[in-house]
């Protein structure tokens, strides 16, 4: 029986181009805070957009204390490509999810209320297994974060609800300020253009 080569899933309703290199996630993420624009809640998170390349990067930390929360998950898209990237950093319960998808071959669906994408697993050396999957820059899962600070979806029985709290609700201008960015030029034709998860 031949090895099938490794890579990527191709069966994905959406563009599965990812322009910026994963790998270099949490490296290029503590670079970026010093050239970034950045919106500060009163609970002390801060939003910032940054540009990384030909890129923009959409992220969330605070300045006391690293934590569980919104500054493991992160955002990245090439603008008016019309498609968002989701990155996080993998604990230990996702990995173990994620290497259930690999040793079961199993399909490695992510829910998105109502909406599905492909997760993929990637190391880093800087910041270990890493995750990502994609998303329409104007799908309905997007907008809710924009207006609500919540960022929910499922991958096997790992559930992932960020921003229950208030510290997601503070700086959204800068949220869709990179969803702005993000978004395809608006057109009379759909040819061409990446789908939305279905």
């Amino acid at each position: 029986m031949s090895a099938k080569p490794r890579g990527r899933v191709s069966a994905t309703p959406v563009s599965r181009t990812f322009a910026w290199p994963v790998h270099r996630g949490f490296a290029a993420i503590v670079l970026a805070f010093a050239f970034s624009s950045t919106s500060y809640g009163e609970d002390g998170w801060q939003w910032r957009v940054n540009k990384i390349g030909d890129g923009r990067l959409l992220l969330a930390f605070t300045e006391t204390e690293a934590t569980d929360e919104l500054g493991t998950v992160w955002f990245y898209c090439r603008p008016a490509s019309g498609v968002i990237d989701v990155l996080g950093a993998a604990n230990d319960r996702q990995r173990k999810v994620l290497a259930d998808f690999v040793r079961s071959n199993a399909y490695p669906k992510v829910q998105l209320e109502g909406d599905t994408s492909i997760v993929e697993p990637s190391f880093s050396e800087a910041g270990g297994w890493e995750y990502r999957f994609q998303v329409s820059a104007d799908g309905e899962w997007f907008n809710k974060f924009k207006q609500t600070g919540r960022i929910g979806f499922r991958f096997g029985s790992v559930v992932a609800d960020y921003g229950k709290d208030p510290i997601a609700k503070s700086g959204l201008k800068k949220v869709a300020e990179f969803q702005a960015q993000c978004l395809r030029p608006a057109s009379h034709g759909t040819s061409g253009g990446p789908r939305g998860q279905r």
